[in-house]
């Protein structure tokens, strides 16, 4: 049999980094026993249908930070995790190969934290279902395995945890921000509902349509895409206590974001308002 693969490092009986001879560069391979009774500095047959997962690290830094994972974490965390990240690349596309170091260490230390008896509480688990329906779906899975696998509930709430890290790897960007754009939403929803004096049932489509509008314009608002609102001047004039309210949002956003909120969009959140204002 062709070899096809030199072993640089074996990093458990499941990971190594090999070197890929026919393609020329380093790659992490994962696979379940891929690693055992391999000798490192060695030219080696991998047949291609043992190999589960396979991504090259972006610099030295994200391989240094896997290579410690791997060392330091119980390998039936890494599969799993490492399966999370296999149904989740199914199913959104390439994720930043950074995910491979940054979940593995949150989820290890969310089992830790459980089995410490220490809760989490996650205030924008009803956000984080609507806003990232696939990565939800593909994160509460995870959940489900863990708790089958390893006999360990990490609890409703670490759901929406693990979908943020999906969402940002899958849009590059830093969790800390998904958690703020999630934290800044659920802030306007609070003074929307400060305002009606109302209270919204998180599970009605009303609310779900609200936060989705919101999320959009948001995205807007940060990308700095202007949208064109003809009726504008109406809106304001008709509809003036919630375009009060909507100012307050806009004042919010300003702060938060350190940029300047078209009015042109506020005029559509206003009209949002209304309909709740009317309706409740």
């Amino acid at each position: 049999m062709k070899n096809n693969f030199r072993i640089l490092k074996v990093l458990n009986n499941n990971i190594v980094l090999a070197y890929d001879l026919e393609n020329k560069y380093e790659t992490i391979l994962i696979g379940k026993g891929i690693g055992f009774s391999k000798k490192e500095s060695k030219k080696t047959y991998i047949p291609l249908d043992k190999i589960q997962k396979s991504f090259v690290a972006e610099d030295e830094k994200t391989k240094t930070e896997y290579f410690n994972i791997a060392k330091n974490i119980d390998e039936r965390i890494i599969d799993i995790t490492e399966n999370i990240i296999i149904e989740a690349e199914k199913k959104l596309g390439k994720l930043n190969t950074h995910i491979h170091v940054i979940l593995t260490d949150h989820i290890a230390f969310a089992i830790e934290r459980v089995k410490m008896g220490l809760n989490i509480n996650n205030p924008f688990i009803n956000e984080i279902e609507i806003l990232y329906k696939d990565e939800f779906i593909i994160a509460k899975a995870g959940v489900d395995i863990i708790k089958s696998e390893l006999d360990i509930d990490l609890g409703f709430g670490e759901i929406g945890f693990i979908a943020m890290h999906l969402h940002s790897s899958r849009n590059n960007v830093n969790v800390k921000e998904t958690m703020k754009n999630t934290r800044i939403l659920n802030e306007i929803i609070e003074i929307i509902e400060k305002n009606l004096d109302i209270e919204f049932n998180k599970s009605e489509y009303t609310y779900k349509r609200l936060v989705n509008h919101i999320q959009g314009a948001l995205e807007r608002i940060r990308l700095k895409k202007n949208v064109n609102n003809p009726i504008l001047e109406n809106i304001k004039e008709d509809f003036s206590e919630s375009f009060k309210i909507i100012r307050k949002i806009q004042k919010k956003i300003e702060d938060e974001y350190e940029l300047e909120v078209n009015e042109q969009e506020l005029g559509y959140m206003a009209i949002h308002v209304e309909r709740l204002k009317i309706n409740n």
